[in-house]
């Protein structure tokens, strides 16, 4: 199936929105590695996960298993791997409404139907990538506002020793955290608690 088109709803600074964005074929490219460095941003304060993540956890626990390496070895090959995965569901989920699926505003779920909103193929990027042998502690959902556009979006940074990546929805692209257009609302830790950053240190493009 491709998909050229998502969007998802918001609760505010925890649950996520995403912005509809049309990805073009002409955008879609290989990925190497580029130089990075690990995510560093001031921490305001250490909450435990949001409820809908937590109702995910408790539902699906082997999704969520905090046991192994908080970071991968990123070499030519694993990097290709990621990308692989990260267009391959890109391309394959359609975006959906949690209130039309589930009748429910806001419900994390593996997109088992096809269907799904930012965090649903964050989490689906994730499992693909355990079933590729990598560690969980290592892959961490993050929450994150655009710089220009003000929305919210779910997405997938995973910890290398090469730097944190992200996998995004709105391109195939596995880049750097510092080479997106985002300010960092909050991300889980590899122990599955999660920071919050500091918000007055957020910058904005015109």
């Amino acid at each position: 199936m491709a998909r050229k088109y998502k969007k998802s709803a918001l609760i505010i600074f925890l649950l996520p929105f995403c912005l509809l964005i049309n990805i073009s074929s002409a955008q879609l490219h290989s990925n190497s590695i580029s130089l990075s460095s690990p995510l560093n941003i001031p921490v305001k304060k250490i909450v435990i996960r949001p409820e809908p993540y937590s109702n995910f956890c408790n539902r699906n626990p082997v999704e969520c298993a905090n046991n192994g390496s908080s970071i991968i070895d990123l070499t030519p090959e694993v990097m290709t791997l990621i990308f692989k995965v990260n267009s391959q569901v890109n391309n394959e989920i359609f975006f959906a409404l949690d209130i039309d699926q589930y009748n429910r505003e806001e419900f994390w779920a593996l997109p088992v139907s096809g269907f799904g909103d930012c965090e649903d193929i964050a989490l689906e990027k994730r499992s693909r990538l355990v079933e590729l042998g990598y560690p969980i502690p290592a892959m961490r959902i993050a929450i994150v506002s655009h710089k220009r556009l003000l929305h919210s979006h779910a997405l997938l940074s995973i910890e290398t020793n090469k730097g944190t990546f992200l996998l995004n929805t709105f391109t195939d692209k596995v880049l750097p955290w510092t080479h997106t257009p985002y300010n960092f609302e909050s991300r889980e830790r590899a122990d599955g608690l999660w920071e919050r950053f500091d918000q007055s240190i957020w910058t904005y493009d015109p």
